[in-house]
């Protein structure tokens, strides 16, 4: 999918928080392309005083990957404001998911499939707020760890798209982790140069339980290393997926979702990839 104009470099995006405070921040450049989010790399004078950047993610349905079908079987399905538009108009209790999986309505039935179009949008925008739902649930119960192991979360609140829509798509702003390297593209000498750094990042995804949080997607291009040359901080990013432990949810059900998740035999087996294997008794410090 091709970046759209509104997020080229030197364009603007505005955001709006609950309480009505409004920022404009313009656009350095996209992280393309987009999968769960659009993600830029942006200013705000407003945020930032000192034109530091920062990371803006932008949960828009219209621009969500599982839009374009890998498969011939399943028909791609292209944003639309009417079909947005319809969406936003269905009764809380209209959205069946199993009816998005019924056969297609035939080409001559348009109010068909103008109704499916409208499942499928409702659809789209759930997946897309569910993860901004995700990621700023799993930020308010890893605060402790902002700055450190995870970005900051510097704001939260809808984006006013420019053009004309059906949805005010949620965002949020992140530190933006300067001269960093994904797991996937540092070198693994380098990584065994800083053992304090690799267990430092077991020790903080360790502690995701204890915190009420698994990732649930990491892997590595989700795992930065900063500085690039001698790393001194890992960072984890985009907790999209991530689960939060429900108020009452009771300790079996959440560590049954923790071993899921899989996350501290995940991170270390990223390590072991790159050749760093730490000792057993890396444990939580948390």
């Amino acid at each position: 999918m091709e970046v759209h104009p509104m997020f080229a470099p030197g364009e603007r995006i505005v955001l709006t928080a609950a309480d009505g405070r409004t920022l404009t921040f313009t656009i350095d450049r996209p992280f393309a392309p987009f999968t769960k989010s659009v993600v830029l790399l942006a200013h705000c004078p407003e945020l930032a005083p000192d034109s530091e950047a920062v990371v803006i993610k932008i949960y828009d349905p219209r621009f969500l990957d599982d839009r374009i079908s890998p498969v011939v079987s399943q028909p791609s399905r292209p944003w639309t404001l009417s079909a947005e538009k319809a969406a936003a108009a269905l009764p809380q209790d209209a959205f069946d998911e199993a009816q998005l999986w019924e056969d297609e309505p035939e080409d001559s039935d348009v109010a068909g499939r103008a109704a499916r179009a409208a499942l499928w949008e409702e659809h789209y925008r759930r997946l897309s707020f569910g993860c901004f739902e995700a990621e700023t649930g799993a930020y308010d119960h890893l605060q402790a760890l902002q700055g450190g192991a995870v970005p900051r979360l510097l704001f939260a609140g809808a984006w006013q798209p420019p053009d004309e829509r059906g949805i005010k798509p949620p965002a949020v702003v992140l530190e933006y982790i300067a001269d960093a390297v994904s797991l996937r593209d540092v070198e693994g000498d380098v990584l065994r140069l800083q053992p304090d750094v690799c267990t430092a990042l077991v020790r903080a995804v360790d502690s995701f339980a204890a915190h009420g949080v698994f990732h649930g997607d990491l892997h590595q291009e989700n795992v930065l290393f900063t500085l690039r040359a001698r790393p001194v901080r890992a960072v984890i990013i985009d907790f999209g997926c991530a689960g939060v432990r429900a108020e009452g949810e009771d300790e079996e059900s959440w560590q049954f979702n923790v071993t899921f998740a899989n996350d501290s035999k995940r991170v270390r087996r990223l390590l072991e990839e790159k050749g760093v294997v730490l000792p057993e008794d890396v444990t939580s410090s948390a």
